[in-house]
């Protein structure tokens, strides 16, 4: 494969934005990649920054994150509110309100099943 601006010279790898051959004195090289002009390194550096975003997002690689997903922390807020809106009629009056009691139940079995399967599937947003 030949550089795209010197056809007689042999590339050395390709520009990460725009795919074209580039030779040593054409490259740009970036932390993880190259570049062939300064528009193609700017897009070549936000491309990094979105793969290193969306890691983080994802906790692939070494950042893992220890906190739940957000989906798992929204089901165990509402299972908690539900809990706390069939327990305090109870505690105060005595009264029972089942309906309170099987929406608590859904949203704790559904937390429940989200956190396993953001285990299961590594996934952490």
């Amino acid at each position: 494969m030949q550089c795209f601006k010197h056809t007689d010279v042999a590339a050395v790898g390709l520009c990460k934005s725009c795919y074209k051959a580039v030779c040593k004195s054409c490259a740009i090289e970036l932390e993880h990649g190259l570049a062939c002009s300064e528009e193609c390194e700017i897009d070549v550096d936000e491309y990094n920054q979105m793969n290193e975003r969306a890691k983080k997002i994802y906790g692939i690689g070494n950042r893992k994150s220890k906190i739940p997903s957000t989906g798992v922390i929204l089901w165990l807020l509402l299972s908690s509110v539900m809990w706390v809106l069939f327990l305090a009629p109870f505690i105060m009056k005595g009264k029972l309100v089942y309906a309170n009691l099987a929406l608590a139940a859904l949203f704790t079995v559904i937390a429940g099943i989200a956190y396993y399967s953001s285990k299961r599937t590594g996934l952490q947003c």
